[in-house]
C-alpha cells in the first residue's frame, strides 16, 4: 500500500530482542499461587476478633458502671457515719446540761438540809440547857395559879409543836436531798456513757471516712485504667474516651432525675389522694353519726416563706468551693447539717448539727411546693435521714430543682440537683 514501509532486517532483529529480553525478565506466576483476597478463615477470625473486642468493651463498661455505684454506697456509709457521730455529740451535750442542773439541785437541797438539821441542833441544845423535860414540869410546879397553868402550858406546847415542825423539816429536807443526790449520780454516769458512745462513733466515722477516702482513691484509679484500656480498644485517646463517659453519665443522670422527679410527684400525687379521701371519710363518719365535734382540720398549703432572710441564700452561695470534712460547721470547712445549720443561724433560726434534729426542727414541705431556704432530705425516714441540702431552686443558666450541700469527704461545697443528687430522697421537705 502506497504511504507503508516495510521494517528493514536491521529493525526486526532489534524488535525481536528486545522481545525476548522482556520474556526472560518476567517471572513466571504459578497456576497454583494463593490468591490475593481475605480466605475464608481469615475472614472468620477477623469477625472472631471484633467480637472479642466488643465483648471487652462491653465488659469494661460495665465494669464503670459498677463501680460508680460502689463510689456513691461508700461514700453514703461515711456520710451515715458522720451523721450519728454528729447526733452523738448532740446527745453527750443534753446529757452534760442534765448532769449539771441535777448536780445544782442536789447542791441546793444539801444546803436546805443542812439549814434545817443546824437549827434542830440549836433547838436540841437548848432543851438541853433548860432540863429536858423537867424544865417542862417545873412550869407547872411553879405556877402561880390556874391561868398562869394554862398560859404556860399553850406556851410548852407551841414549844413541842416547832419543835415537831423542824425535825420534819429536817427529815425532809435530808430525804429530797438524797434522792437529789442520787439523780445526780446517775446523771453524772449517763453523761459518762454518753461519752464513751461520742468517742465510739467519732472513732466509727474516722475509720469509715478514712475506708471511703482510700477505696474512693483506688476506684478513681481503676477507673482511669479502664478508661485507657477502652480507649486502646476503641483506637482513641484517652482524653476522648473521658469525654465520652462522662456524657454517657451525664445522660444516665439525666434519665435518672427524670425518672426520680416523675416517682416523687407520683408519690406525692398519692399521698394526696390518701389524705382528701382520709378526710372525706372522716366527715361522712361525722355526718352519720350526728357528731357535735369539729370537722377535721385542713392545714391547707404549706405558707409561703417570702420574708426568708437573703442572707440564708448569700451565706451558702458564699462557700461554694470550701471543702467538706465530717463534724465541721464552719468557718472554711463543712459537713451537709454544718453548713444548713449556720446558713438558717443567718436568719436568727437554731438549728442542730444532725440531720434527723433538723427534720425534727421544721415543717413539712412537699417537693413541688419547695421555695428557697427549705431543706432536702436524703435516707429512709427523716429522722433517721444521713443528708440534707439548702435548696435554691432555678439558677441563672436555667438549670431546675438545685441545692447548695456539702456532698461528701473528698468533695467540696457544690450545687447539686435534688433528683440527681441520691435514690433516696424523701419526699417532703422542711421549713425552719
Amino acid at each position: 500500500m502506497p504511504g507503508i514501509r516495510k521494517p528493514t532486517r536491521a529493525q526486526l532483529v532489534i524488535a525481536t530482542g528486545a522481545a525476548l529480553a522482556l520474556v526472560l525478565s518476567t517471572p513466571v506466576v504459578s497456576a497454583q499461587a494463593d490468591p490475593v483476597y481475605p480466605s475464608a478463615g481469615e475472614v472468620k477470625a477477623a469477625q472472631a476478633a471484633v467480637g472479642d473486642k466488643a465483648a471487652q468493651i462491653a465488659g469494661i463498661e460495665g465494669q464503670l458502671t459498677a463501680s460508680n455505684a460502689r463510689l456513691a454506697e461508700v461514700q453514703t456509709a461515711a456520710e451515715v457515719a458522720a451523721e450519728r457521730y454528729n447526733l452523738a455529740r448532740i446527745l453527750l451535750q443534753e446529757r452534760k446540761d442534765a448532769a449539771k442542773a441535777a448536780g445544782e439541785r442536789a447542791t441546793a437541797a444539801q444546803k436546805t438540809a443542812d439549814i434545817a438539821s443546824d437549827k434542830l441542833g440549836q433547838f436540841a441544845a437548848a432543851t438541853y440547857r433548860q432540863g429536858g423535860n423537867l424544865g417542862q414540869l417545873e412550869a407547872f410546879l411553879s405556877a402561880k395559879g390556874p391561868q398562869d397553868v394554862l398560859d404556860r402550858a399553850a406556851g410548852i406546847q407551841l414549844i413541842g409543836d416547832i419543835r415537831s415542825q423542824i425535825m420534819q423539816d429536817a427529815d425532809a429536807s435530808s430525804v429530797v436531798a438524797g434522792v437529789l443526790r442520787r439523780q445526780a449520780a446517775q446523771a453524772q454516769a449517763e453523761q459518762l456513757a454518753a461519752a464513751q458512745a461520742a468517742e465510739s462513733a467519732r472513732a466509727q466515722a474516722q475509720v469509715l471516712v478514712g475506708v471511703a477516702a482510700a477505696q474512693t482513691a483506688s476506684i478513681q484509679k481503676q477507673q482511669g485504667a479502664m478508661i485507657a484500656q477502652l480507649a486502646s480498644l476503641r483506637s482513641t485517646s484517652v482524653a476522648l474516651e473521658r469525654q465520652r463517659q462522662s456524657g454517657l453519665k451525664a445522660e444516665a443522670e439525666r434519665r435518672a432525675v427524670a425518672q426520680a422527679k416523675a416517682a416523687a410527684e407520683a408519690r406525692a400525687a398519692a399521698e394526696a389522694r390518701a389524705a382528701a379521701q382520709a378526710r372525706a371519710d372522716a366527715r361522712a363518719r361525722a355526718a352519720a353519726q350526728q357528731s357535735s365535734a369539729p370537722s377535721p382540720v385542713s392545714y391547707g398549703p404549706v405558707p409561703s416563706r417570702a420574708n426568708v432572710s437573703p442572707n440564708v441564700i448569700a451565706f451558702a452561695v458564699a462557700q461554694l468551693g470550701d471543702p467538706y470534712v465530717w463534724g465541721a460547721a464552719g468557718p472554711s470547712t463543712w459537713d451537709c447539717s454544718g453548713l444548713t445549720q449556720m446558713a438558717w443561724a443567718q436568719a436568727g433560726v437554731s438549728l442542730f448539727h444532725y440531720t434527723g434534729s433538723q427534720w425534727d426542727q421544721t415543717r413539712r414541705v412537699p417537693l413541688g411546693d419547695l421555695q428557697p431556704g427549705d431543706l432536702v432530705f436524703y435516707g429512709d425516714t427523716g429522722p433517721t435521714s444521713h443528708h440534707v441540702g439548702l435548696y435554691v431552686g432555678t439558677l441563672s443558666d436555667g438549670r431546675t430543682d438545685m441545692m447548695i450541700n456539702a456532698p461528701h469527704t473528698g468533695a467540696f461545697v457544690e450545687y447539686d440537683n435534688i433528683y440527681a443528687f441520691g435514690t433516696d430522697l424523701l419526699p417532703e421537705g422542711g421549713r425552719p
